[in-house]
């Protein structure tokens, strides 16, 4: 019987940024189950890449899919240096490029854990913020209160493209299947705050994940792109 775990970040467990009475996404995934399939959330609001390892501690013996979405904090974690002053582009892309190569070095090394109990892994993409159409929330707290969200927005859609490139990179090499979330949630009424999903988002989430674990062939080791 299928059992589906959710790791990863607040993308899974966004119970605390959702309205009273609203179903949060592990819910939603196991509303759109059979009867006997059961849906486990191991993913944990604010952890990075480091952190899926302790999470699969957790992994229950009759676990069937795992489902992976992780690498928005840790491009998060970088968010303070967005004001940095530099003399030239090059310079930036320097730095950026540090990010990248940090952030490949840990979500390989997941990955590779990750398929260590030989089950079907589907990876999700990180989706585009919306500081652009909400309160700045908690970012506030890494950048200040004076923060243009417009601004914020067009270097935060720059910024994680080196993310979602290590993340589809790291999933087509093992040919699995990738959630891009960037379409998928792709209207402002998904977002419950800049970074996390609402009723309406987890809900999309939710559909593309029971379809996903339905109906995709992963004996087939063949990535596909699922939005």
């Amino acid at each position: 019987m299928t059992h589906i775990i959710l790791c990863g970040d607040s993308i899974f467990d966004n119970q605390p940024y959702i309205n009273a009475g609203e179903k949060n996404v592990t819910k939603q995934v196991e509303s759109l189950l059979p009867e006997g399939a059961r849906a486990t959330r191991l993913a944990l609001d604010g952890d990075i890449t480091t952190g899926i390892k302790d999470q699969l501690r957790n992994l229950p013996d009759d676990a069937t899919h795992i489902f992976i979405s992780v690498g928005g904090n840790d491009a998060l974690s970088n968010i303070d240096q967005f004001t940095k002053e530099v003399k030239t582009v090059g310079e930036a892309l320097i730095i950026v490029n540090d990010w990248r190569n940090t952030f490949q070095v840990e979500y390989s090394k997941m990955m590779q854990h990750a398929k260590s109990f030989q089950l079907p892994i589907t990876v999700c993409t990180i989706y585009y913020p919306r500081f652009n159409a909400h309160s700045l929330g908690r970012v506030s707290d890494y950048l200040g209160e004076n923060i243009n969200g417009e601004s914020l927005q067009k270097v935060a859609m720059a910024a994680l493209s080196v993310f979602n490139d290590i993340i589809t990179k790291e999933a087509f090499q093992i040919g699995i299947p990738v959630i891009d979330l960037r379409i998928l949630c792709n209207d402002d009424s998904d977002f419950a705050n800049p970074i996390e999903p609402s009723e309406a988002g987890g809900q999309k989430i939710a559909e593309m994940i029971q379809h996903i674990a339905s109906s995709h062939d992963f004996s087939q080791n063949t990535s596909t792109v699922f939005c």
